[in-house]
């Protein structure tokens, strides 16, 4: 491959990573930055304040829904130009605000323009341009989220304390900006066919087959895609369950800085699994490792105790990655490219909707409960649930098909070979064997019915049966004397005709001398 064309490649995945950055990253991650000073400069409650984050995931759900047919109607380079541009907008105009209904109207026209240059958009462009290393390259363009958040929190944080709200927000604008110039730059097309490209590592024309996936599956991708956004709607109150359980809000903060790091960690190894086990492995793996840190945080909130907090919020971010990660990872493997937009912006759908709606309904069980216990339990029994339906997943597909490096695929192959051998061989076996045995039944008919002794034995057995005469002794002489009539009639015969046969021979010889 020609340098200028794995440039093309690189360029693709840095514009998916920014694109995810700005959206995912800044608006979405990075807001729990400016809910207390927000509350305190609009002189607001907490709640209200969170709120914001509330509205913008419900119209980047509802907008994401549009995507698919925006991506078919006009350019990617045009879509994410007015997404851009939305996005500063909205997120200038709030720090220009007055009060909470201003902040909310411009929230919802957030969402609007984070979702034009969001998962559903980066997702599928990786999926037109990839068709090797796709998981894993997918899972460093999602993985963009975290980092950006992890680099870029801390500054606007920073901005806030020394600048004030309004001048955050200014600052989360430019970022923004900052984010998709290169991707507005670089003009990159959807389809590698529009600038003369094939996707990476399609060896073979594109088939004419579309994979179409049965109702149940998509049943089960729905589901994930709710019970596993409800999980990431936790992380977002560790401010709050810090205290709960004897800590201090810092260390919330803190422990939720872990999970933003496993969150990246776990995002990545997925990735790296997933390119040498299918993805549905991966997503169980993720879902085993949250279901143990959420075991774990159970366990530290029935105990009153904040000790192992950090690491276990650092296996949480597996939760995050089964979320955000699996469901393209999953959805790409199993769905035709031309529905992957539509499905995926169906589930990003639900996904963003449940985990918007979830944390707010988080933080009403604490206000009524005063305890995080039985959300967790609850967090318990829906990673059990997704457990239920990754087996399913499993099952559905063929155990040949469940491993894609080319080791094991060989091995399997090489196994599978022999095993049909052995098969063949034992069936040939039992052919040849049951091919003796008739031979050895049919010989054995043979012996009893047609051997000549058994012929003979059948034919005397009728002579003896047939009824006989005996004559008596007078008929007996009777006979004999007859016999001996005869006997010598037929010698009386037998003379006279040679003593008349030299006569007859004499009288010719005369008559031919004359």
């Amino acid at each position: 491959m020609e340098k200028q064309e794995k440039l093309q490649y690189f360029k693709v995945i840095l514009t998916a990573c920014f694109m995810v950055a700005a959206s995912t990253g800044l608006c979405f991650y990075s807001s729990g930055v400016f809910y207390q000073p927000l509350a305190n400069g609009l002189n607001i409650s907490l709640g209200q304040a969170s709120s914001s984050t509330t509205f913008v995931l419900v119209f980047m759900a509802l907008t994401a829904l549009c995507v698919p047919y925006l991506l078919r109607a006009v350019k990617l380079e045009t879509l994410l130009l007015i997404g851009t541009t939305i996005s500063c907008a909205a997120v200038l105009f709030i720090s220009f605000s007055f009060n909470r209904y201003f902040v909310y109207a411009f929230c919802c026209l957030l969402g609007v323009g984070a979702s034009l240059i969001g998962l559903v958009p980066a997702t599928t462009l990786i999926n037109n341009w990839f068709d090797q290393k796709k998981n894993w390259t997918t899972s460093i363009v999602l993985a963009a989220s975290a980092l950006s958040t992890a680099l870029f929190s801390p500054l606007m944080a920073f901005s806030v304390e020394m600048l004030g709200w309004r001048m955050g927000f200014v600052i989360q604008a430019v970022l923004i900006l900052v984010f998709m110039a290169p991707a507005l730059y670089w003009r990159v097309p959807l389809h590698p066919a529009t600038a003369g490209k094939v996707a990476y590592g399609q060896e073979e024309a594109p088939s004419n087959n579309k994979r179409k996936a049965p109702r149940e599956l998509l049943i089960s991708f729905a589901l994930i895609a709710v019970f596993s956004a409800f999980l990431v709607a936790l992380p977002m109150h560790y401010s709050s369950l810090a205290p709960s359980i004897g800590k201090s809000a810092l260390v919330g903060a803190t422990a939720l800085s872990w999970c933003m790091i496993g969150n990246l960690v776990f995002k990545l190894t997925a990735g790296w699994l997933a390119d040498r086990i299918k993805p549905v492995l991966a997503s169980g793996l993720l879902n085993i490792v949250a279901l143990i840190a959420t075991i774990g945080i159970t366990i530290l909130i029935l105990m009153h105790i904040g000790n192992g907090l950090y690491p276990l919020c650092f296996l949480f971010g597996s939760a995050f990655a089964l979320n955000e990660l699996s469901l393209p990872l999953i959805v790409s493997n199993r769905v035709d490219k031309r529905y992957y937009s539509t499905v995926y912006a169906i589930l990003n759908f639900l996904s963003t909707l449940t985990t918007a709606l979830m944390i707010s309904l988080v933080g009403f069980m604490y206000d009524k409960l005063t305890s995080y216990l039985w959300v967790y339990i609850i967090a318990i029994l829906m990673e059990v649930c997704i457990a239920g339906l990754i087996y399913y997943l499993i099952s559905n597909e063929k155990m040949d098909d469940l491993v894609t490096n080319d080791f094991t695929r060989s091995f399997i192959e090489r196994v599978r070979d022999e095993s049909k051998k052995r098969q063949m061989m034992k069936v040939e076996k039992e052919r040849q064997k049951a091919f003796e045995q008739k031979a050895q039944e049919t010989d054995s008919s043979q012996t009893d019915d047609d051997h000549p002794s058994a012929v003979f034995n059948k034919q005397m057995a009728l002579f003896e049966e047939a009824p006989h005469e005996v004559p008596s002794n007078d008929e007996r002489d009777t006979l004999t004397e007859d016999n001996l009539d005869v006997q010598e009639t037929n010698v009386d015969e037998s003379i006279n005709q040679k003593e008349e046969t030299p006569v007859e021979a004499e009288e010719e010889q005369d008559d031919s001398t004359k």
